[in-house]
């Protein structure tokens, strides 16, 4: 079954621009090499002059390990694949702290945090009605879709769209939160990693991810974690995370995943979240249809 977008509305951006401009083609064996146009985004730019050194273009973990996978059973990935992890990067003068024993965030105020909540699940539902407005017309997709693998794609509709939808949702998040917060007291998609030698965790700021994927390759950030939204106290402290999830069908449960492969294998991604980071609030799933949800971390 094939799904022919409608055109995209003004709202959509990263990827969409980049469809409107013609170059995210569904083909795996095309390669863009060239120069940068006055209509190139800049992950589209750095691919044209680098051509297949995508890493360092682009932003996205998940994204990274889905054409690690591609490529290992003997697959290429195709432009849109490597285009689809550019990301937004806000920048924080702020450090993020990580609660312990002897010091502990202070968590948001009652009021402020439901207004936060509300914007966080405003922008999700947003994102949701945007991508399914450009690719089915406004419709949900069915099972069946979801299911699907997509056209000049080495993956299905459902992870595809999951992507999609959080790359639509980022703009309208920081938008949102700046006006409700002071832009360093939370973070969009910070990494965090375990140091073996001390055995506690420690954030990455962008420069140090930038680095470490330069010089090993994303296989310098295995064991990291990576949450969708850390909110901070006034010194930096962790105090409430949210993580994003788009179900496909949207009939499906918004739910934690299991990790697969090492170091995590067999842990819960939420549970990982609140031991890593100490959290004394549960981590909770953000999702179009059932909004904000704690989960059980047991």
């Amino acid at each position: 079954m094939s799904h022919i977008a409608k055109p995209a509305p003004t709202g959509l951006l990263i990827l969409l621009a980049v469809l409107q401009a013609g170059c995210l083609l569904e083909s795996d064996s095309i390669k863009v090499v060239g120069e940068c146009g006055p209509r190139d985004l800049t992950p589209e730019c750095c691919l044209k002059e680098n051509p297949d050194q995508w890493e360092r273009c682009t932003g996205s973990t998940e994204m990274a390990e889905a054409v690690k996978e591609a490529e290992a059973a003997g697959r290429t990935p195709s432009l849109t694949t490597k285009l689809i992890a550019a990301g937004v990067a806000v920048a924080v003068a702020l450090q993020p702290q990580i609660n312990s024993a002897e010091s502990r965030g202070t968590e948001l105020a009652a009021d402020l945090l439901a207004k936060v909540e509300k914007a966080i699940v405003q922008c999700v539902r947003k994102a949701d009605r945007e991508v399914n407005d450009y690719h089915f017309k406004g419709k949900s997709p069915t099972w069946e879709i979801c299911q699907e693998v997509k056209v000049g794609e080495q993956t299905t509709w459902a992870a595809y769209l999951g992507l999609f939808k959080h790359e639509q949702s980022w703009p309208c998040l920081q938008k949102a939160l700046d006006k409700l917060l002071p832009k360093d007291r939370y973070l969009l998609r910070p990494r965090f990693r375990l140091n073996e030698q001390t055995g506690k965790w420690e954030y990455l700021n962008e420069n140090e991810v930038r680095q470490i994927v330069t010089e090993q390759g994303w296989k310098g950030l295995k064991g990291t974690i990576e949450p969708d939204i850390i909110l901070m106290d006034e010194k930096g402290f962790i105090v409430h995370l949210y993580d994003l999830k788009f179900p496909c069908p949207e009939t499906n449960p918004a739910v934690w995943r299991w990790y697969k492969n090492e170091p995590w294998e067999g842990r819960n991604q939420g549970a990982l979240y609140k031991e890593a980071l100490q959290l004394r609030v549960t981590p909770k799933l953000v999702s179009p249809r059932l909004g904000v949800e704690p989960k059980n971390m047991k």
